[in-house]
């Protein structure tokens, strides 16, 4: 059980005080609405990212989602409708780290999470389930994680790995060409 004012330390190394056990959720990334919905969240969430209805999870999982009033995208954040939800926390993307601070100096709650790899989402699943009182939802869901990647980890082992090539417009995903 998470005793408020809770301090935590986000993804960005922030340390975020949440005064009281948030009741108003919004998120702005689609990988944190997905984890609102593993937390079984989804009575706390007030706002998501914009078009829910490209992510086939919240039709399968929480078709309620898809009518919730949406904040914008990575590229364009609606800080106004993130404002007029009156949120008791915003989770965010990294990435939009001005965001972050803009809504920080308007007293908004902000954590700020960067899910790039397995160990970041993980990092990500007890920050958010400590923050939202749900820390054994997010230990029994990193368990699974654990779990399900030890499976894979025994059944692909003969498995000669291939080399993939993965490109894409992120600056993670940059390639250089040859001469």
């Amino acid at each position: 059980t998470s005793t408020y004012p809770l301090t935590i330390t986000d993804q960005l190394g922030r340390e975020v005080t949440i005064e009281k056990e948030p009741e108003k959720i919004v998120s702005g990334y689609y990988i944190s609405t997905s984890l609102l919905i593993a937390l079984d969240l989804e009575d706390k969430t007030v706002g998501i990212e914009s078009k829910p209805e490209k992510r086939p999870i919240y039709q399968l999982a929480a078709p309620e989602f898809l009518e919730l009033p949406t904040v914008g995208t990575m590229k364009e954040f609606n800080m106004e409708a993130t404002l007029a939800l009156e949120p008791d926390l915003v989770i965010l993307p990294a990435k939009l780290k001005d965001s972050i601070e803009a809504l920080e100096e308007l007293g908004v709650t902000v954590l700020a999470i960067n899910p790039e790899s397995m160990d970041l989402v993980q990092e990500m699943i007890t920050i958010v389930s400590e923050a939202t009182n749900t820390v054994e939802r997010g230990d029994q869901l990193t368990q699974s994680i654990n779990t399900y990647s030890d499976k894979l980890e025994t059944v692909l082992k003969d498995v000669v790995a291939k080399n993939v090539y993965l490109g894409g417009n992120s600056e993670f995903l940059s390639t250089a060409g040859s001469k």
